[in-house]
């Protein structure tokens, strides 16, 4: 009986092979075509000693939203090196006070998720606390060598030295009526550009500024009251808000507001863990009376 043609069966086996082969080499190119949405930075830390490349991969990670994704910002081994570094940053050796102020408000921000991270909340930071200490006034975070409470670092540091009424937009104190976590870092080089978009973004969100025309009475946010005499120097928070809103009715209604013919009024703060939801459990808030850290000297 003769053999089989190896020419034959040679054929079949190649062709069995290239309708395998093929469809994976597509597949394989097409993935490395696929851009990586975020690439984890090598450490490179400027004078001060701090990356804010790292802090800047960890928000475009971790934050959608303004929500923030605790859990894969814990298992992520950057995290701490970023924490590392605030430890251990020289404010004094960077050359402008914007660059330290961008510092002092990405090291808050950090603080701030550490906090919720490493105290395991799931509701509300509000509902924390250890003694007669709430999470804004325990002293575990090391900045520059010094162990200081969030408080401090607001109301010592940030509020007195720089006077910029829009890091109430920019400091976020991990619930859900506090301005939405910017997904980047703070730079000096880019902090005026960086702050005037997180305040025009609060100014024209209706979650903190909006006119009720059934009530004629502007509804604001109550960030802008605790922190009131902090927009002082901008002509007062109605000032402030009716010079970077873009609704011409509600400019008008701002504009009114301070003239004292609208009404006034604050909203309710919701301290509902401002997290997504795979990290989250069901929420629920505490009391309210704090600002974007907590009510300054209390």
């Amino acid at each position: 009986m003769p053999s089989k043609s190896p020419s034959y069966y040679g054929a079949f086996f190649w062709l069995s092979v290239a309708a395998f082969i093929v469809p994976l080499f597509v597949a394989v190119r097409a993935f490395q075509a696929a851009p990586e949405p975020y690439s984890k930075p090598v450490p490179a830390p400027d004078a001060s000693g701090v990356d804010h490349a790292i802090w800047d991969y960890l928000l475009k990670a971790y934050v959608e939203n303004g929500l923030v994704d605790y859990d894969g910002m814990k298992r992520d081994y950057l995290f701490k090196t970023y924490l590392g570094q605030l430890g251990a940053a020289r404010p004094d050796a960077l050359a402008t006070d914007a660059e330290r102020l961008a510092l002092y408000c990405n090291a808050y921000n950090a603080f701030v998720v550490n906090g919720v991270i490493i105290h395991d909340i799931r509701d509300s930071v509000m509902n924390y606390r250890r003694g007669i200490r709430g999470f804004f006034d325990i002293k575990e975070h090391i900045l520059a060598g010094e162990t200081m409470s969030l408080n401090y670092l607001e109301h010592q540091t940030i509020r007195p030295k720089f006077q910029e009424p829009r890091v109430h937009m920019a400091l976020v104190c991990a619930a859900k009526s506090c301005p939405a976590l910017r997904p980047e870092a703070y730079i000096g080089g880019n902090l005026e550009r960086q702050l005037e978009d997180q305040a025009r973004s609060f100014a024209n969100d209706p979650a903190y500024v909006r006119f009720n025309a059934d009530k004629n009475k502007i509804e604001l946010s109550a960030i802008l009251k605790w922190y009131g005499e902090d927009f002082d120097a901008a002509g007062g928070y109605l000032s402030f808000l009716a010079s970077r809103v873009s609704d011409e009715s509600l400019r008008a209604a701002l504009e009114q507001a301070e003239a004292g013919a609208v009404k006034t009024d604050f909203d309710k703060y919701d301290w509902s863990l401002n997290a997504q939801e795979t990290s989250a459990a069901p929420a629920g808030a505490g009391a309210a009376g704090f600002g974007s850290g907590s009510v300054p000297n209390e």
